[in-house]
């Protein structure tokens, strides 16, 4: 798939971040309630952070969550499934649709092997998010949070194109298993 495609989705638009994108992820990400669950990005998080970010993204797999021309929050492959939102979006299921809409897009090709993922122990809203799309655990490993400053359990998961195909709620465009 390419990196730089536009995905649609029935609320959402998934694009290549810009550095127009910068204040936006600065903001969502100065919020801590965001920012604890993630593992890479530093505490605190300002716009120079974002800038420095958005230097390599658009070459790593990210997609930028844009609803009705706000930047929601990003998602990407590279190298696990990994993806946030503004807290002002929580709540409204457009994680877990960007993420199948991401998925979907992964098993396109025809060669895409399975998907890791995982979240924090904790994160149950994320946990949820994958679980719907069809991951399943695959155990729980320590992983170093930048923002925490130390190891956290991080409970791993993935995701095959068989587990995706089963999973994939209606409407969705399902490859061939």
């Amino acid at each position: 798939m390419p990196v730089r495609a536009v995905i649609h989705t029935a609320r959402l638009t998934l694009r290549p971040p810009t550095p127009d994108d910068a204040p936006a992820i600065a903001a969502a990400l100065a919020d801590w309630e965001v920012t604890r669950w993630l593992s890479a990005p530093p505490w605190p998080y300002g716009l120079d952070d974002a800038l420095s970010f958005l230097s390599g993204a658009t070459t790593t797999g990210h997609w930028a969550i844009d609803r009705d021309g706000a930047l929601a929050g990003l998602i990407g492959t590279k190298p696990d499934l990994g993806y946030w939102l503004a807290r002002r979006f929580w709540g409204q299921g457009l994680m877990r649709e960007a993420a199948g809409a991401v998925v979907a897009a992964h098993f396109t090709d025809p060669d895409a092997g399975p998907l890791a993922s995982g979240h924090f122990e904790g994160n149950d809203r994320s946990a949820r998010v994958l679980q719907r799309l069809g991951f399943a655990y695959r155990g729980t490993g320590p992983a170093f949070a930048r923002p925490l400053g130390r190891e956290v359990a991080i409970r791993r998961m993935e995701l095959t194109r068989a587990d995706w195909c089963a999973a994939a709620p209606p409407g969705t465009e399902r490859p061939a298993p």
